[in-house]
């Protein structure tokens, strides 16, 4: 019988998501007929460019992560009281989860990463996770007491994982029973260097660098440090002013990693998948420090090993003149990035 696969998304950011479409495509070349059901909050243009037709969509959310502004600001406030909602009603969730998975006959679950999933965990289902963190080691370095708690029951839920894919650039994931490292987890471009600056207008030759602070953008863009740099093409994924040099992509029409295939330069926040994907291309980066998300200092930690990279602060990135233009950040021999194709094999052999 076809494998069913059951996917659990964190209801935080877009990399969750996409890193769990990442190894339902490889799956999915693996064994065509595999039935495969995605639970998760993105957009439907995301989950269509990043997979074909096929693959099942439910709205189960199993967890709230971070309520965010935009990608760099945490709402606490808002966070708690999704969390404690959350939790007056994961009884009767994790019932109706656990009945459903049961009917429809699902022979494994994998999540990225909600505690709760730990729950679905049965004799015939086992249940595995696949993160480069823990929700219990985030709330547990948010200087909050408040979150103290929290990070204790994401800790208790994770026990009920059966095992977890751990990813580089991780955290001790001491909560995880049975743990597996795997290499980095990235989705594959379908296009190629060339094919798609000439789909965005952009010469050959011409020194061009990306801008991507995830699903969230940032509040303020640097249209003055832009400006400043007229001999450079800049690439966008999220509303701008308008400006001769300045390319808006819309969403929905590249995967990360093509736009990323396509520059000299990548300008991001400290993200997995963005941050993966580049390691995966050896591209230099520049990186916007991320406070407050304890995952952040992990990413900057491991890209900084791997990749000519500067960090800055928001606040320096947007006043300062931006000096990193200057050719002194260049391409390093790519990261072995076989972690989608990896997992997929893993999982058929756990049910088979």
């Amino acid at each position: 019988m076809p494998l069913k696969l059951c996917l659990y998304s964190s209801a935080h950011g877009f990399g969750h998501t996409t890193r769990l479409l990442a190894v339902a495509s490889r799956l999915r070349a693996i064994e065509p007929q595999a039935r495969i059901v995605l639970h998760s909050h993105v957009p439907d243009w995301l989950v269509a460019v990043h997979m074909d037709a096929g693959l099942e969509r439910r709205g189960t959310l199993l967890d709230v992560g971070l309520v965010q502004s935009d990608s760099f600001t945490t709402d606490r406030e808002a966070t708690l009281d999704r969390i404690r909602a959350l939790q007056a009603r994961s009884e009767a969730l994790v019932r109706a989860e656990r009945e459903w998975l049961a009917q429809e006959n699902f022979d494994i679950v994998l999540a990225d990463i909600p505690p709760l999933a730990g729950r679905l965990a049965d004799a015939k289902r086992p249940v595995w996770g696949m993160s480069n963190f823990g929700w219990d080691f985030i709330y547990r370095h948010i200087e909050d007491e408040r979150f103290a708690p929290l990070a204790a029951w994401s800790a208790q839920l994770y026990r009920g994982y059966s095992g977890l894919f751990r990813l580089p650039f991780a955290e001790a994931m001491a909560a995880f029973a049975a743990v597996e490292p795997v290499p980095l987890v990235v989705n594959e471009a379908r296009f190629g260097r060339d094919h798609v600056r000439h789909r965005l207008g952009i010469a050959p030759d011409r020194p061009t660098a990306l801008l991507t602070f995830g699903g969230l953008g940032m509040t303020a863009f640097p249209a003055e440090r832009v400006a400043e740099h007229p001999d450079w093409q800049f690439v966008v994924t999220a509303a701008a002013p308008p400006a001769p040099n300045l390319t808006m992509v819309e969403p929905g029409a590249w995967r990360l990693i093509e736009l990323l295939t396509a520059v000299d330069l990548a300008i991001i926040k400290p993200g997995y998948s963005t941050v993966a994907e580049c390691c995966a291309l050896g591209l230099p980066v520049v990186c916007l420090t991320r406070p407050g998300f304890a995952e952040a200092d992990l990413l900057i930690d491991g890209m900084s090993r791997l990749l000519d990279c500067r960090v800055l602060t928001t606040e320096a990135f947007l006043a300062q003149r931006w000096d990193f233009l200057d050719g002194s950040l260049a391409c390093r021999p790519p990261v072995l990035a076989q972690g989608a194709q990896r997992v997929a094999e893993c999982l058929l052999a756990v049910v088979r």
